[in-house]
């Protein structure tokens, strides 16, 4: 019989060496596997995004050790956290160890392809924070994405496109990995706790606020190109007659309609109404591109063209700032990974891939497709190309203004809310909370405000632009990268990490060069 220590393990003969500890699985994987090489997957992308943004394990774990042993890294090192963060830091090591010591698991059996696709959503899990952040994502700010591939050609396009979701999908795990490891509820709370002062926040509400003032902005100029065409031509079997309805009467009325949802104490019930923006995004595609083959046979007639690489470092910046603010989904990031069941690294990476993956694909798609059909004539609004007796087209700016509508309000109501606790701080009140008759005072001066800006400014790609440029490249770059340098840095693989900050970094200078630009 074999021998068996106390423990009830077996013994060690004498002059052997002990057997190595049983490795957790998420912890066991080499440098190699890490990357996604590991059983002949040298491109499985997801592995190789855990291998970049897994943090340390805990100190004398065996996942620390084969991390140091792999990639050379120095055990944690107090002389490199500042005073306030060394708690946060031990915490993002804990939690490593404890959301990621069993590996990737699925939240039930493993189901066929089309159950696990079509299915049922099933709470907090991946697939419903892939939802999540999509549907932040896609927006009326997508139909400029036609003219953004117009600046730059369908191969540079496509690039910067994929090179814009992958570091997007970057900084998001960056936002979720920090503040789920050190159980923060608010993109706020972690910036303020990785820039150690309430400036953070403070920044941050003001940048919300005028992100906000954009997007309400942007809003009402679709609102604007929609309902004098609808008006117009309406389409033969409605059986009445267009008429003239002026954009700057477009505007006013789409903000009377509006404001009285705009100032409601509570309009959760309307967020759901954003659930449909993918869907009728993608209708419009699927008319764009029926569409597409005779119109580009129309504009190779008159002799237009389709380039593939048009580079020209204006031009591109351009679309830069529009591209990047496709994947604007950052506020809702740290909503999605707390109600996330099992948050391990992997979970996280698949949430924010797929989810890009999916915004890549329906806007890239479209960009292409209205690019293809009117080449270097395609409108900032793309929609003003197509002639308004096109019934198909009546359908989708219907569509659109419809959901356009339901969805300003609920873009109202947090900017109206920002503007309200920035002006208690400014007074200095103590965050009080915004009563009701404060909430509607605020929604009525941000949407006279967007209001004014909307019927002075009729050029929607201009104002994404600066939005792209400006407000999300610091929500979506900057901000994570505060976040990255002062909490995660620490607890971050050696190798990798100068990688993940510069890559962040280069993107954020990238969208507010933009802007600078403009005025060179």
């Amino acid at each position: 019989s074999r021998a068996v220590s106390i423990s009830g393990a077996p013994a060690v003969p004498p002059g052997t060496d002990p057997p190595a500890p049983p490795k957790p699985a998420a912890m066991s994987e080499g440098w190699s596997e890490s990357w996604g090489c590991g059983g002949g997957e040298c491109m499985d992308i997801r592995r190789w995004y855990v291998g970049v943004i897994m943090p340390i394990a805990a100190p004398g774990t065996p996942g620390a050790a084969q991390f140091d042993r792999v990639t050379s890294i120095s055990k944690e090192d107090p002389a490199m956290v500042p005073e306030d963060l060394l708690e946060a830091v031990r915490s993002v090591r804990r939690n490593t160890q404890e959301h990621n010591s069993e590996g990737y698991t699925p939240l039930t059996e493993r189901r066929p392809f089309m159950r696990r696709t079509f299915g049922k959503l099933e709470p907090h899990s991946v697939r419903t924070c892939v939802c999540s952040l999509a549907a932040t994502s896609l927006g009326a700010g997508a139909l400029a994405l036609p003219y953004a591939f117009s600046l730059v050609g369908l191969g540079l396009g496509l690039v910067t496109m994929t090179i814009a979701g992958l570091v997007s999908a970057l900084s998001l795990q960056v936002l979720m990995v920090g503040a789920r490891y050190t159980n923060m509820k608010s993109y706020a709370a972690v910036l303020e706790l990785s820039g150690g002062s309430a400036k953070w926040s403070f920044g941050l509400d003001m940048v919300l606020l005028l992100n906000g003032i954009g997007s309400v902005t942007c809003c009402l100029i679709f609102l604007s190109d929609f309902l004098p065409a609808l008006v117009l031509n309406p389409p033969a079997f409605l059986g009445f007659e267009g008429v003239v309805f002026p954009r700057g009467w477009a505007v006013t009325a789409s903000a009377l309609a509006v404001w009285p949802l705009g100032i409601q104490p509570n309009i959760s019930a309307l967020r759901y109404v954003a659930l449909a923006v993918p869907f009728v995004l993608l209708l419009t595609i699927l008319i764009v591109a029926g569409d597409t083959p005779e119109l580009h046979r129309n504009l190779r007639a008159a002799g237009g063209r389709v380039v593939a690489w048009d580079f020209d470092i204006r031009r591109w910046l351009q679309a830069v700032a529009i591209m990047v603010n496709a994947y604007a989904n950052h506020m809702n990031a740290i909503p999605c990974v707390n109600q996330l069941d099992r948050p391990s690294v992997m979970r996280i990476v698949k949430s924010t891939l797929y989810g890009n993956f999916l915004v890549w694909a329906l806007l890239s798609a479209l960009g292409i497709a209205g690019y293809m059909s009117w080449g270097s004539a395609t409108q900032g609004d793309f929609l003003l190309n197509y002639p308004d007796t096109w019934a198909e087209i009546w359908l989708c700016r219907l569509m659109l203004a419809l959901l356009v509508y339901f969805v300003l309000p609920v873009a109202l109501f947090p900017t109206a809310r920002s503007c309200a606790q920035l002006l208690y701080t400014v007074t200095g009140q103590a965050s009080p909370e915004v009563g009701n008759k404060a909430q509607a005072l605020s929604a009525t001066l941000v949407l006279a405000m967007c209001t004014f800006i909307a019927s002075n400014v009729s050029d929607v790609a201009a104002v994404l632009g600066v939005l792209g440029g400006v407000f999300a490249s610091s929500l979506m770059f900057w901000f994570p990268a505060v976040v990255f340098r002062r909490l995660l840095w620490p607890a971050m693989p050696k190798f990798f990490r100068q990688y993940v900050f510069l890559a962040m970094v280069s993107l954020g200078v990238l969208g507010w060069a933009s802007v600078a630009i403009k005025f060179v």
